[in-house]
C-alpha cells in the first residue's frame, strides 16, 4: 500500500508499506477521504510541539471497513465509517472522570502517532462510527471538526448567554454554529477577513463583525451593547488574546480553542481581579463527537461552500504547500484516495 510521510518540515513523500494486519477487536479500514485542518498544517511546518518527524499525518477521515478482527460482530465489511481519532487509555484520572479528551496518555492520530494518511489503517473498533451507505462524503467529512465546536460550546456553558467567537475560520464558524444550536441567547463572530465574516453570515450567525475595521470592544458593543458573557478564542494569535483580556468584563468566561504554538504573556492580575474564568478546550469527548455526527446527519449544520479545494493522493506536497499559503478563503481542503 501507499502511505504519506512528513519526513521533515515542509517535506511530504509517498512511500510503499506493508498492508496492516487486523487484530482481535480491530477493524481494517480502506481510506476514502481525509480533511486537512490547522493542526495538520502545524505538523507539516514542524511547528506542533507534540509531534516528531517522521510521521504519517492526518486525523479527519472517512473510510470503508475492509476487514473485521476476532470479536467484532456489530459492524460488517463494506460499511462506510467515520473515525474518532483521539485515542485514550480509559484508565487514567481524566478518563475515569469522563474527560477522555484530556487523557493523561493523550494520543491524537497524525500528531502523537501515525495518522490516517495511508491507503489502509487498523484501529480499535471503539473509534469507528458507522454512516449511512449513501451518506454524502462532502458532508460527513466535517463530523470530526464540528465535534470541536460542540465541545467548545460545552466548555463555555453557553445556553442562555451572549457568546463572542473570535476567529471565523472553519473551527470558529463551527463553534459559533454549535453555540447557536446549544441555545446561546446571542452568538457573534468576528474576524479580520471579510470572506470569513460573510461565510459566518451565510451559516446563520446573525451578528458578524470585521475586526480589521473595529476593535474587539467596539465589535462587542455593536453586537451585544456591552460585554459578552462568554468569549471563545479560535484565533490563537497572542495579540488577539491580549485584546480578549482587555474586552472581558467581570466574571466573563474565556474558552481557548485555538492551538497556540508560542508562549503568551498574560495579565494574571486582571484575571484575578475580575474573577474571569479561563478554560482550556482540547478536541472533544466521545459524546461531543456523537452529537456532531447526529447534527450533521440531520442536516442541522450549514456546510454549503465549506469545501474549498480538492486534491488526490499523489498531490499531497502541493496540497500542503497551498494549505500553508492559505490565499483567499479556504475553509476546508480535502484529499481523495481514489484516483492518482
Amino acid at each position: 500500500m501507499r502511505k504519506i510521510v512528513f519526513e521533515s518540515p515542509r517535506k511530504a513523500v509517498i512511500k510503499q508499506a506493508e498492508k496492516p494486519i487486523c487484530g482481535s477487536g480491530q477493524v481494517l479500514l480502506k481510506m476514502k477521504r481525509i480533511g486537512v485542518c490547522g493542526t495538520d498544517i502545524q505538523v507539516f511546518a514542524g511547528k506542533n510541539r507534540y509531534m516528531e518527524f517522521p510521521i504519517v499525518p492526518f486525523h479527519e477521515g472517512i473510510a470503508v471497513v475492509e476487514e473485521t478482527g476476532e470479536g467484532v460482530c456489530d459492524i460488517e465489511p463494506g460499511s462506510l465509517v467515520t473515525i474518532r481519532p483521539i485515542l485514550s487509555c480509559n484508565t487514567c484520572y481524566s478518563c475515569k472522570r469522563g474527560r477522555e479528551n484530556a487523557c493523561m496518555n493523550f494520543n491524537s492520530l497524525g500528531v502523537q502517532s501515525d495518522g490516517l494518511g495511508a491507503e489502509y489503517f487498523v484501529i480499535s473498533r471503539e473509534y469507528v462510527y458507522p454512516l449511512d451507505r449513501d451518506a454524502d462524503l462532502d458532508k460527513v467529512i466535517f463530523i470530526e471538526p464540528f465535534a470541536v465546536g460542540v465541545h467548545a460550546a460545552y466548555q463555555g456553558e453557553v445556553q442562555g448567554k451572549k457568546v463572542l467567537v473570535v476567529g471565523g475560520g472553519t473551527i470558529g464558524n463551527f463553534t459559533a454554529q454549535a453555540c447557536r444550536l446549544a441555545g446561546a441567547e446571542k452568538t457573534a463572530v468576528c474576524d479580520i477577513s471579510q470572506d470569513k465574516v460573510t461565510m459566518a453570515k451565510r451559516s446563520g450567525i446573525a451578528l458578524c463583525v470585521n475586526t480589521s475595521e473595529l476593535t474587539l470592544e467596539q465589535a462587542s458593543q455593536k453586537c451585544f451593547g456591552g460585554f459578552p458573557d462568554v468569549i471563545i478564542d479560535c484565533a490563537a494569535v497572542p495579540s488577539v488574546f491580549s485584546g480578549i483580556l482587555e474586552l472581558a468584563g467581570k466574571t466573563t468566561t474565556i474558552v481557548i480553542v485555538g492551538n497556540y504554538s508560542v508562549l503568551v504573556e498574560t495579565d494574571i492580575a486582571k484575571i484575578q481581579r475580575n474573577e474571569l474564568t479561563v478554560k482550556g478546550c482540547i478536541t472533544y469527548r466521545e459524546e461531543d463527537f456523537i452529537r456532531a455526527k447526529e447534527l450533521i446527519e440531520k442536516g442541522r449544520v450549514y456546510l454549503d461552500g465549506f469545501l474549498s479545494k480538492r486534491y488526490c493522493f499523489s498531490q499531497v506536497q502541493e496540497m500542503m504547500e497551498q494549505a500553508m499559503e492559505n490565499k483567499g478563503i479556504n475553509m476546508k481542503t480535502i484529499m481523495d484516495f481514489e484516483g492518482e
